[in-house]
């Protein structure tokens, strides 16, 4: 439930409300910028975590700094996209009307967790089912709002180490940045232990799930011209799309098409970034796959800097249709 209160105006980018019940609303058209085979729409969940912290912590992420003047950056190190109760991000195309709620959460210190429920707005929305708290912070983690995208995003502060480097990337906090007023994460929830168990065993796998039948070995190139964002760092939505690629060449390897790529349906993806990178860095890319119990295919991918420094860590379930092959 929402109230026509005065928008929450960030510099720049469309208002959002806050509602009684503390969450931010908005109400966002689908245009090409922002949809299709790629990490657009993906591009948008971040600068809308951006929005929704700008709103919430008193500081605009767009122009942070800390206390010297030196430039800090909201940084993701863990991001959440899932797509199984009915609406898929790869199905969003031009046009779709969509309802974003979003809240910020304190993870602790001047970490945070934003979550956003994407449903669709108007004609062609899921009927408004669930149980009452279906809006609430437990409710958002039982993962079943009828036709909804559940998306989490663990953020960090960071600035750079030295000014023609991405690589050993530090914390620090913005001038005038406020969490203390924020909910605190519920600890069942925290985003920190699937971080820190991608940092310590360089995958999302677990000693219970049957042996990889697929296993790839790659070589990827940061790109000058496509990877990095305006100030030239790695983009977050970058990784992405190296995962995306990545994935790609699992398929080609195993003789599907990039037609059944592109007609795929991604339940869920899980992306933890462990560092950043420079255009030109080499990275090593280990992809393998595997069938879930519920016959989903899953596929888990690790990059790493030509040194051996772990840069990411990402897995996608992949619901690969009736004949197996990722038709719909």
């Amino acid at each position: 439930m929402t109230t026509d209160v005065a928008p929450l105006a960030g510099p720049g980018r469309p208002p959002v409300t806050r509602g009684r019940d503390g969450w931010l609303d908005r109400v966002e058209l689908i245009t090409p910028a922002m949809c299709g085979p790629n990490a657009l729409f993906v591009g948008q969940l971040g600068d809308w975590t951006w929005d929704a912290v700008g709103a919430s912590c008193g500081v605009d992420p767009y122009t942070a700094a800390d206390p010297d003047g030196e430039p800090v950056y909201l940084s993701f190190a863990y991001f959440r996209v899932r797509s199984d109760t009915g609406l898929s991000a790869d199905e969003l195309t031009f046009g779709d009307r969509l309802r974003v709620r979003s809240k910020v959460l304190s993870g602790g210190g001047d970490s945070l967790l934003t979550v956003h429920r994407v449903t669709r707005d108007g004609a062609g929305a899921a009927p408004a089912t669930g149980p009452a708290d279906a809006d609430g912070v437990d409710g958002f983690f039982r993962y079943d709002t009828p036709g909804c995208i559940h998306v989490e995003n663990f953020n960090r502060w960071v600035k750079r180490s030295g000014h023609d480097t991405n690589h050993g990337l530090r914390r620090a906090t913005p001038a005038g940045f406020r969490a203390d007023h924020l909910p605190q994460v519920p600890d069942a929830h925290t985003p920190r232990r699937i971080w820190a168990q991608a940092r310590q065993s360089a995958s999302l796998r677990t000693p219970a799930e049957p042996a990889p039948r697929a296993r790839l070995s790659l070589t990827y190139r940061v790109s000058a011209s496509r990877d990095l964002n305006g100030v030239g760092l790695l983009y977050f939505a970058s990784y992405f799309s190296i995962v995306d690629w990545a994935v790609l060449s699992l398929w080609h390897h195993l003789g599907l098409e990039s037609a059944d790529f592109l007609r795929r349906r991604v339940l869920d993806r899980q992306l933890c970034y462990l560092a950043n990178a420079n255009a030109d860095d080499l990275l090593d890319v280990e992809v393998t796959t595997h069938r879930d119990a519920a016959g989903a295919q899953v596929v888990d991918v690790t990059l790493r800097l030509r040194d051996g420094g772990l840069l990411a860590v990402a897995r996608q379930r992949v619901d690969r249709g009736p004949d197996g092959t990722g038709r719909g």
